[in-house]
């Protein structure tokens, strides 16, 4: 099944999560590695020039599950699961794509501050838009690196919460993101 319905979550979304989630928690890695790396060492330059290329992918990607989103069935709530429950994985759902929106979007401005193109692996260069002053750089650094770890934290509760549902609760929340399910289960 390619295509989530009231079941279940399909193939398509199934793929974008798992494609998703190990390329920002990765990027997460690589930008707190980053931080430490002096002039000398060779990943200085590598370092950021992989991490911008995977941002840009993620941004792709999640523009096109935020689209896919739009676009397909929602799943019926499992009928166990209370309603301020549903409300804070909703939020989270939220949180999540928010963030790492954000964060995209303050990564390109600091790459392009000084008016450089930002660089899918030297494939396609997405040009600088605006050039930002220093302290607007600075700002853009911070909503950066701040946003990142509070999405590191949602990923966290959101990956313990999916963990104690199949676990404790014993429900269908964590395998309907693991395989797709047919119309009628």
């Amino acid at each position: 099944m390619l295509k989530d319905s009231r079941a279940g979550y399909g193939l398509i979304t199934i793929i974008f999560h798992w494609v998703s989630a190990p390329l920002i928690i990765f990027l997460f890695g690589l930008g707190v590695y980053m931080r430490g790396l002096d002039y000398y060492s060779p990943w200085y330059h590598r370092g950021p020039e992989i991490h911008v290329a995977i941002g840009i992918l993620v941004f792709a990607i999640m523009f096109l599950r935020l689209f896919w989103r739009f676009l397909s069935t929602s799943p019926d709530a499992i009928p166990s699961i209370s309603k301020p429950t549903l409300l804070a994985a909703s939020a989270a759902k939220m949180a999540l794509y928010a963030f790492v929106f954000v964060i995209c979007i303050s990564g390109y401005l600091i790459t392009t501050a000084e008016g450089s193109a930002a660089s899918f692996f030297g494939i396609i260069n997405i040009p600088a838009t605006l050039e930002l002053s220093s302290s607007n750089t600075d700002l853009a650094g911070a909503i950066h690196k701040y946003l990142a770890w509070a999405l590191m934290g949602v990923v966290i509760i959101h990956a313990a919460a999916a963990l104690v549902h199949h676990f404790v609760k014993r429900d269908k929340t964590l395998t309907r993101i693991i395989k797709p399910v047919s119309q009628v289960e």
